[in-house]
């Protein structure tokens, strides 16, 4: 995953909940530029910006305006709950490629399995550590397109 090295990188989270999405914005933040700047091999100062959406209508309204360079996504919403969020991103080949970390508090396999087949590329659920949160934006981030 390339990012300019004179933009910031950007992340979206999805999350009707407005303290985790506070929350994840703050870790996302604070993880971010580290694990970016490491894949990018640049030595910039770039920040990540985050962009937030209550409900999956709201994420697919701003991913269309913004490039995105992962999505961390709630399954649990109201007006448009993540699975649909998924069926419309991926419906749209340009926004289809754009990777997915669900964290949910879903852990059931079932749950896993139905996500896994729209492509995300990580599942994590809550409640979640600053680890398991680095681990899986720098395994995304590492395979992602370019």
């Amino acid at each position: 995953m390339v990012v300019e090295s004179n933009s910031n990188a950007k992340v979206m989270v999805v999350d009707d909940i407005p303290m985790m999405r506070l929350m994840l914005a703050k870790f996302v933040k604070a993880l971010g530029r580290k694990v970016f700047e490491e894949i990018d091999g640049c030595e910039s100062a770039r920040c990540v910006d985050i962009i937030e959406a209550s409900n999956g209508k709201v994420a697919l309204e701003k991913l269309r305006k913004n490039k995105v360079s992962v999505i961390f996504l709630d399954l649990m919403m109201p007006e448009m709950d993540g699975v649909t969020f998924l069926e419309h991103k991926n419906a749209d080949p340009t926004l289809a490629d754009v990777p997915v970390i669900v964290c949910s508090a879903i852990g059931e396999v079932v749950t896993r399995e139905k996500v896994e087949e729209f492509g995300v590329k990580g599942y994590i659920t809550k409640p979640f550590t600053m680890k398991t949160l680095e681990t899986k934006l720098r395994e995304t981030l590492t395979n992602a397109p370019e």
